[in-house]
């Protein structure tokens, strides 16, 4: 696939049902579109009805036989048609949709146009009194959304406006203006720097760094000593984030909690921040974080909230239901759970790199053993590649599974070549990267497990201290939500002593 043909069927795609309809009758206003043979019509049709057809079966019905010839036409069409498409979805009746677009998004959009329109009214002899309006109508809006790079613009053209046969406005106002429109840039890029510097997705205590820890913390108070003295939104937007980040990193999940309610308080209220995706994603922190306080069924509400904004990309929305779907897992819906992950999964590669699809497929894999589908998780779990480059113990969860597999289904020279394979993987792993003590630990009861001939009960006895310390509160050791673990290792093992079913028993919240 060219990616020219790329580009245009992957933004086609992603076009609502409204903005198809414009773009066709934006189709039909550049060209005769009443023609048969019109290819960009043509070419609007067979990506709207047949979105799934290779790139050459599209030439092959546009052109008829492929040849040098009509591959280079096909080029050529293909960019019109790109361009033509980004044109369309510039158009007002895209851009000022309220349903669809967020306030702050029409907000911008609307100072740009400005922008543009002073650009090309500034020379044509209008009126000072309309040329002010229109600045002043631009500036009153960069200053509503804090989008100073566009203040700049407005003030600078104010400033030319003034030297060229204004004399209303003083120049060295302006001059001090954009000296502070550019020193509230700075903070607000200062935010975004932190952000890129600090914020990590790193999982467990253990692997922090405390010298990190001071520097995010430092960034932290640094940011909230310029908001309060500025009062700019992106940088408190900015401040909340990278302190949800090191909050998250000392365990202190009660006041990321707090913090999170209050930062989509002023993602709802602010127009500066009022973005449908950024409100999404403060529910989808807020969510994250009672999760590791055990709520689970606040987050799953809140998951909800997320799900409900406009505008989110595919990848995002898979993002949401995933961790929906291991939030029924830990309350026992797991019909709910399965469906979940299986509307994912069915949309192949959109909003499913290949990582992703292998780790949904695991999941699945452990939802079906959960309710003793031994069968259905065993085919799931065949069709689970290694998650390349991953670093939260995936694979181990995947060679775990299949070791419980093994055990359930009484295979026990298969369980003895699964243990086997999941130390050479843990120290190959070891070699390149942290792997989680609790997963070590269990990887020894198992290795014990094999050694004793898969007497449970007798390693149960001999083993203690490891099993207490696996359900001990020590942040290397113990269980953590969001983890690849949905099985919990000590729970399942003591099921298997007493003979009796396996059914997990998550920690929840006041208990």
């Amino acid at each position: 696939m060219s990616e020219i043909f790329s580009t245009v069927s992957g933004f086609f795609v992603r076009l609502r049902s409204h903005e198809r309809k414009t773009f066709r009758r934006f189709l039909d206003l550049h060209e005769d579109s009443t023609r048969v043979d019109s290819k960009s019509v043509m070419l609007y049709d067979l990506l709207n009805t047949k979105p799934h057809l290779e790139e050459e079966d599209v030439m092959r019905i546009i052109y008829g036989k492929a040849e040098n010839i009509q591959l280079s036409a096909f080029q050529k069409l293909l960019e019109r048609f790109r361009d033509k498409l980004y044109e369309a979805n510039f158009l007002d009746v895209n851009l000022y949709r309220s349903e669809i677009n967020s306030p702050y998004f029409r907000g911008l959009m609307e100072t740009k146009k400005l922008i543009g329109i002073s650009y090309n009214i500034i020379a044509r002899g209008v009126s000072e009194k309309e040329m002010l309006r229109i600045l002043n109508r631009g500036i009153k809006l960069s200053l509503k959304f804090e989008l100073y790079d566009e203040l700049i613009v407005f003030l600078n053209l104010k400033f030319l406006l003034n030297s060229g046969f204004s004399n209303s406005i003083d120049p060295a106002v302006l001059i001090d203006e954009m000296k502070l429109a550019q020193e509230k840039k700075n903070a607000i890029n200062l935010g975004q720097l932190y952000l890129s510097r600090f914020i990590k997705h790193e999982q467990y205590k253990s692997a922090h760094n405390l010298s990190l820890l001071s520097e995010m913390k430092q960034a932290c108070n640094e940011l909230e000593v310029l908001f309060n003295a500025n009062g700019l939104w992106n940088v408190y937007f900015c401040f909340c984030q990278l302190k949800l980040q090191y909050l998250h990193y000392c365990d202190d999940y009660t006041q990321a909690e707090t913090l999170s309610y209050s930062l989509i308080k002023a993602l709802q209220e602010q127009p500066a921040l009022k973005q449908y995706t950024r409100i999404a994603e403060g529910y989808t922190n807020l969510a994250f974080t009672q999760t590791y306080l055990f709520k689970y069924k606040e987050a799953i509400e809140n998951t909800k909230m997320a799900m409900s904004f406009p505008g989110l990309q595919p990848r995002d929305k898979n993002y949401y239901r995933e961790a929906k779907s291991m939030l029924n897992i830990y309350i026992g819906q797991y019909e709910e759970s399965a469906d979940l992950l299986q509307d994912i999964l069915a949309e192949g590669e959109i909003g499913n790199s290949i990582e992703e699809h292998s780790r949904r497929k695991y999941l699945l894999a452990v939802n079906k053993f959960l309710q003793k589908k031994f069968k259905e998780s065993y085919r799931l779990l065949q069709d689970t590649k290694e998650i390349e480059g991953e670093k939260e113990g995936w694979n181990i969860g995947i060679r775990l599974l299949q070791i419980f597999l093994t055990l359930e289904t009484e295979k026990i020279d298969l369980a003895d070549q699964r243990i086997e394979s999941l130390r050479k993987h843990i120290e190959r792993t070891i070699k390149m990267k942290s792997i989680r003590k609790r997963d070590v630990v269990v990887f020894r009861l198992l290795r014990s497990l094999s050694m004793s001939g898969f007497n449970f009960l007798e390693v149960w006895e001999e083993r203690k201290k490891d099993f207490v310390l696996l359900r001990s509160n020590d942040p290397d050791y113990r269980w953590v939500p969001r983890s690849h673990e949905l099985i919990l290792f000590d729970q399942w093992f003591e099921s298997k002593v007493r003979n009796t079913s396996y059914d997990p028993r998550f920690p929840v919240a006041n208990e």
